[in-house]
């Protein structure tokens, strides 16, 4: 081929020519085709887009991907939160925080699960455990560290109580500072309010539980309501923030945490309080409860359904304005209720729920209704009567946890059916048992938590488990045992160390942490060196016997004319003047017809004696006590305080004081078959002073002195005393018509006693016993400068046998008391200020000396009340807890609930034969003053045998 200038030429042959052609057109056909089918592409494009722009609405998308957010808010559910060995603390800050390291040296170590064998160190620094190793290691501790020796004390995570309402109703109560429950006028259905809106960051409660060693508190709405509203956490630490002012998001547990990861709380309620304030029945209750959750349900499909078909839309990409503009059109925005927000964040499983219920009915219902709806509560609280099906609660509910009392009870019908073993029962059985406070009065204090595990481990519960009640368990079943509930590293620096094990009877923390800051001051730690230097133990269970083994032992007791012999007596806190009584321990006690003739070592009771004469019983740890006297309680004369019907009654409204014939006396009201009579056995007790119900005035009426033997009637041995006081009433409480002021209330006294100085008749009625001294005026009051009053009233009439009774404020006029012999019986040994009569009350180790210790370091009489039946059963363990702080022995402390009441009432039950122990005594297997001891048998001063191990385990008490 020529080529020209190296280029192929012009014209190609004709069969190339013709082929090149042909391709080149089928290719510009192909190229012309795709820009004709993208120009139709892009005018389509164009059509749509310029469609959708003519039709689309900004807000529409805006409200559309607004609902889609929500929808993906609802489906995320509880991630939860995880323990990390170095996690932070979210409360700590710089400025208020723990600014040192603190290292707890040789320190006897409960972490939350168990009671180490070895002594531990424990170091934390920024409000979070560091490091927990044995002592024994040696390790050097840093410069800059703040070092505590423990000596051995026993040390234990903060106390968790996962059932209180202080922070709404903080002390004194007052009605302007009152926001427990909302009532009535949102009726009884109310998810939607917040226990943190009522809170007072101020409420000095803050630090008085938290000297009890409660650095967490679960604070929940009341139960008027079937559904209450939501409850929030809080540690218990006083104005925690940088800058030291009460703001309640600073108390808050989650203090830090961002909002959406916190943990949501519910209350529910069922039972008699819902009930009774909304005159409901039970069955119209569930009714309520179940169409409220319907409507939710009903909503929470609605929102369902929006969002599947939302989802639907936000995936497509052609049309999808056009789609989302009509969507919104047929279908509305996202259903929304705020309303029932709370109500669907349940129905999701979002709420950690805590159900106030007691009976196994309600229990049975509340679960009924709520699986219907696929919720799961984590606690029933109070659950008294829980102890009867812990197996069918278990099969309902595996998480279940039982937040309940240890002691409190019989206070209402559904609390009648209360078991101080019920803790160990359900723990048998492996449910998981809290014990909580209910903190809202002196009765259902918080302070005194830790007393609560003590109580259910003298009847039973474990050493460990009655710690974790108060510790991991309440953790766990809130959800936070990530953080709080044990000592471990990652854990909250929440700690407290004991002046002896937390489980002995007058336990007190002498130092408490809350994110690694001291609570109580440091001298409060110095002064007690002495303590704890050797490893606390826990006391002992106390014993007891099945019906069947009751038996034998009581058939050789209850014979009036038998002769026993008790051996392995280790102590005897009786008076002990008209018998023989020399050895201090290992001690025999000879008793013929129910009176004690000798008390010493075996040689010298058996001297003139024969053995073979006497039915022996064998005693391991016994002791021997007076019988001890319950002042101040309803025994006998009302069960249920809350059922009218279940006592004597409280007489009408503005009954005139000064007329006698309206008098009322005990004596012909009482009824001596009652569960609290049976507590009382159990604890020893003997004989009671039970005065008429109060009801509105000054004039109480006139007491009685009754006896609580299992066989007391009213014709026999029943009533050892027709009259003993005349009981009167000082303060806010008797205000009526007839008395309308406090100071009205004084003057009615001062006219009551010149009535009687004034009877000249031969038949001397009460008010001129009164008068002369010949029965003694009791007068409840609280107040120091009511109490003042009385001080001079006493000097104005100083035959009056004058006593107070109640006296919280006592110990702030002790000197005058003493002065004027007028003696107290104190109810507020470990009293409250929980009204603003007590305000000023003392609220005792490790805060403020004890009451009982100031009054009798002022030469005051002191002996000890009771104000609820159901403690009955701890009289003597109440006396020990005055007796540690008062610095007396074991014999000056049992008196205060014993012969002191005798010399502060000059009454005695009865005389017996000269060389034996006059009135009551009371045998023991192990030492009641310390929770240890179970009642063996009682004697009556009389000779009679009023009762033989009262506590057998086959009984509910």
């Amino acid at each position: 081929m020529t080529t020209k200038n190296g280029l192929l030429p012009l014209e190609a042959p004709r069969g190339l020519a013709q082929s090149s052609n042909s391709r080149y057109l089928r290719h510009g056909r192909l190229v012309l085709g795709t820009l004709l089918l993208a120009a139709g592409l892009v005018m389509l494009i164009q059509t749509k887009y310029l469609d959708n722009i003519s039709t689309f609405n900004v807000a529409d998308g805006e409200v559309f991907f607004e609902g889609l957010d929500k929808c993906r808010e609802s489906r995320s559910g509880d991630q939860g939160q995880q323990w990390t060995k170095d996690r932070k603390n979210p409360r700590w800050n710089p400025i208020s925080g723990q600014q040192r390291p603190v290292l707890i040296q040789n320190a006897t170590l409960f972490d939350g699960r168990s009671v180490l064998a070895e002594a531990v160190d424990i170091l934390f620094e920024a409000g979070v455990v560091s490091s927990v190793s044995p002592t024994a290691l040696n390790r050097q501790a840093p410069n800059d560290i703040q070092s505590i020796d423990a000596h051995g004390r026993f040390v234990t995570p903060g106390l968790v109580d996962m059932h209180s309402h202080h922070l709404l109703s903080p002390f004194p109560r007052l009605l302007s500072t009152s926001d427990v429950n909302e009532r009535p006028v949102l009726g009884p259905i109310t998810p939607f309010v917040r226990s943190i809106d009522g809170f007072k960051p101020y409420d000095p409660l803050i630090r008085i539980i938290a000297s009890g060693g409660v650095t967490s508190s679960l604070i929940l709405p009341g139960s008027a309501n079937i559904i209450g509203g939501e409850a929030y956490l809080v540690k218990n630490l006083p104005t925690p923030g940088p800058n030291a002012e009460p703001v309640v998001e600073e108390l808050l547990l989650d203090d830090g945490v961002p909002e959406k990861s916190r943990k949501r709380y519910l209350k529910v309620a069922c039972g008699e309080n819902p009930k009774g304030i909304y005159k409901n029945t039970r069955l119209g209750l569930a009714w309520l409860l179940r169409k409220h959750l319907k409507e939710g349900q009903e909503l929470q499909e609605r929102q369902s359904s929006w969002c599947r078909k939302a989802a639907g839309i936000e995936k497509t990409g052609f049309s999808q304005s056009r789609q989302i503009s009509q969507f919104l059109k047929d279908e509305g925005k996202r259903p929304e209720s705020f309303e029932l927000e709370t109500s669907l964040a349940l129905l999701r499983g979002e709420l950690n729920v805590n159900v106030h219920c007691y009976e196994p009915e309600d229990f049975d219902r509340m679960l009924s209704v709520l699986h219907e709806f696929d919720i799961h509560p984590r606690a029933f609280h109070h659950a008294l009567e829980a102890w009867q099906l812990p197996e069918w609660l278990k099969a309902q509910e595996e998480n279940i946890t039982i937040a309940t009392f240890a002691e409190h009870g019989l206070y209402k019908a559904e609390a009648y059916g209360a078991n101080l073993r019920g803790p160990k029962i359900l723990d048998d059985h492996g449910v998981r048992v809290a014990l909580k406070s209910d903190h809202n009065s002196e009765e259902f204090y918080a302070k005194y938590l830790a007393y609560q595990a003590a109580i259910s481990h003298s009847f039973g519960l474990s050493e460990e488990k009655s710690l974790q009640a108060i510790t991991s368990v309440p953790a766990r079943s809130i959800q936070q045992d990530h953080r709080i509930g044990y000592v471990r590293p990652g854990y909250d620096a929440d700690l407290v160390i004991w002046d002896d094990h937390p489980l002995q009877v007058g336990a007190t923390p002498v130092q408490v942490f809350i994110d690694g800051r001291p609570l109580l001051e440091e001298e409060t730690l110095s002064n007690h060196e002495d303590l704890g230097a050797s490893n606390p133990q826990a006391p002992n269970i106390r014993p007891s016997l099945a019906a069947g083994q009751k038996k034998d032992t009581c058939a050789k007791v209850q014979h009036a004319d038998s002769r026993i012999v008790f051996t392995g007596i280790q102590k005897a806190l009786i008076d002990t003047n008209s018998i023989s009584f020399s050895a201090k321990k290992d001690l025999v006690m000879l008793v013929e017809n129910g009176q004690i003739k000798c008390l010493d070592e075996k040689s010298s009771c058996f001297q003139d004696r024969t053995q073979e004469d006497f039915t022996h019983i064998a005693l391991e740890n016994g002791h021997v006590l007076p019988g001890l006297v319950a002042f101040g309680t309803t025994l006998g004369i009302q069960s249920l305080s809350s059922e009218s019907s279940t006592g004597d009654g409280s007489g009408s409204k503005s009954e005139d004081a000064l007329n006698e014939k309206r008098l009322r006396f005990a004596k012909y009201g009482i009824h001596l078959q009652d569960r609290a009579l049976a507590r009382a056995r159990i604890g020893g007790v003997t004989r009671a002073v039970t005065a008429p119900l109060h009801g509105s005035g000054i004039n109480q009426g006139v007491s009685v002195g009754l006896r609580t033997g299992a066989s007391a009637t009213i014709l026999e041995n029943g009533i050892w005393k027709d009259d003993v006081a005349l009981h009167l009433v000082i303060g806010q409480f008797a205000r009526d018509d007839e008395t309308p002021s406090v100071s009205s209330g004084i003057e009615r006294l001062r006219q009551l006693l010149q009535t009687g100085e004034d009877t000249t008749s031969g038949t001397l009625g009460i008010y001129a016993q009164a008068a002369n001294g010949s029965i003694p005026v009791v007068v409840q009051v609280f107040n120091e400068d009511d109490i003042a009053q009385l001080v001079l009233v006493k000097r104005q009439f100083q035959s009056v046998n004058l006593i107070i009774h109640g006296g919280h404020g006592a110990p702030l006029v002790a000197k005058p008391l003493a002065e004027a012999g007028i003696p107290v019986i104190l109810t507020g040994n470990r009293g409250a200020p929980d009204n603003w009569e007590k305000k000023n009350a003392l609220v005792g180790p490790p805060l403020t000396e004890s009451a009982a210790k100031i009054l009798l370091d002022a030469g005051v009489l002191l002996g000890l009340g009771l104000s609820m039946d159901s403690k009955i059963h701890g009289l003597a363990q109440e006396a020990w807890w005055a007796g540690k702080y008062a610095g007396l022995t074991e014999q000056q402390a049992i008196a205060l609930v014993s012969t002191n009441i005798d010399l502060i009432l000059n009454s005695q039950s009865e005389k017996t034969d000269a060389g034996a122990l006059v009135g009551d005594f009371v045998v023991w297997e192990g030492n009641p003053l310390r929770g240890e001891g179970s009642v063996v048998a009682s004697f009556q001063g009389d000779g009679k045998v009023s009762d033989c191990w009262p506590d057998i385990i086959d009984i509910a008490v």
